[in-house]
């Protein structure tokens, strides 16, 4: 096995860009609009389109044993410490619960993650084979059962609804976000978030970005509320201070990884790693 594994996570990672193209730009999907012009739709709604793109997006050539497929994105922004903003994309598919992140560091590549809560790293080593390795994050699944109330309070923290509440249109139906002012019992501190309920998608598995070992986390490190709001409550705005994350949309946006061109292994313990097949690709 070659060393690289007994080095996981620090600084022996090369990695290049490959496979997929971030932001909805890949050629199939290109090739694809091209040929199917949505022109004769216009008189549809936003929602509409997004269905019919969804179906058909269903029957893009790829194959689901070397390629991983998202067809929606959760886009967010934030403001920087220089008071700019930018952003971060979380690519999803509603069928298979896979999200995926491009860090845009130059040693990873790509993060994927199941809703089991295994998250799999996706780049090149020193010897220029494409590797894949996964870490586990428990709380995407244990440890916080979906039956208790949420927001959790504490001896640090207590929540209370402003009455205000956020509507994000690009849902059907739309992410309706109530407001909560956090008020801190032994800290000072202004910070509200809005909550919006999201059925059928653990957005732990997008906290849980914030969870891993290492040097690959979100842009905004604070960005996780494992254990403080539900499986299924998706943080769609905090502001703290001067510090502002929002969710802008969660659209129809494209994106393939061709995961079958890297080698997977697991950790079978002192120093031995075995390669296997990838989870996340079909058998």
């Amino acid at each position: 096995m070659p060393k690289i594994f007994s080095y996981l996570f620090v600084p022996l990672f090369v990695f290049f860009l490959a496979g997929c193209q971030f932001g909805g730009k890949n050629e199939k999907i290109n090739s694809f609009l091209e040929e199917n012009s949505l022109e004769d739709t216009l008189e549809a709604s936003l929602r509409d389109r997004d269905t019919i793109l969804y179906e058909d997006a269903n029957h893009l050539e790829y194959d689901p044993k070397t390629t991983v497929f998202f067809n929606h994105a959760f886009i967010f922004r934030y403001k920087t410490e220089d008071e700019d903003w930018d952003e971060f994309w979380i690519y999803h598919n509603p069928e298979t619960g896979n999200m995926m992140y491009n860090p845009g560091d130059p040693m990873i590549e790509a993060v994927i993650c199941d809703p089991k809560g295994n998250y799999y790293f996706f780049g090149t080593d020193v010897h220029g084979e494409r590797t894949a390795v996964s870490q586990k994050v428990e709380w995407v699944t244990e440890g916080y059962p979906d039956t208790e109330k949420y927001p959790q309070s504490d001896q640090y923290v207590s929540f209370k609804k402003t009455g205000k509440t956020h509507k994000l249109e690009s849902n059907d139906p739309p992410f309706i976000a109530e407001e909560y002012k956090w008020e801190f019992q032994k800290l000072q501190g202004d910070q509200t978030t809005a909550v919006a309920e999201i059925n059928g998608v653990n957005v732990y598995q997008i906290y849980g970005f914030n969870k891993l070992e290492g040097d690959i986390q979100l842009p905004v490190n604070y960005y996780d509320f494992i254990g403080i709001f539900g499986r299924n409550q998706l943080v769609t705005r905090l502001k703290s201070g001067e510090t502002t994350v929002e969710l802008l949309s969660y659209e129809y946006n494209p994106a393939f990884f061709e995961a079958g061109d890297y080698v997977y292994s697991v950790n079978q313990g002192e120093g031995n790693w075995k390669k296997t097949h990838l989870p996340i690709l079909e058998k």
